[in-house]
């Protein structure tokens, strides 16, 4: 069985940060991180309550 698997879409992200490499930077964390958490089973209403959505 292949591993889990997060897709981040390169494209949207590049569109709206691309200017801007250090944002663009940060922007990719967050979403991975976003991604992550909900692969863990952290719903959006949670990650508000702990200040990281």
């Amino acid at each position: 069985m292949p591993p889990d698997k997060i897709t981040i879409y390169r494209r949207p992200l590049e569109r709206l940060y691309g200017a801007d490499p250090a944002r663009l930077r940060r922007e990719i964390r967050r979403v991975v991180l976003h991604e992550v958490a909900h692969h863990f089973g952290i719903s959006d209403e949670r990650l508000v309550e702990i200040g990281r959505y």
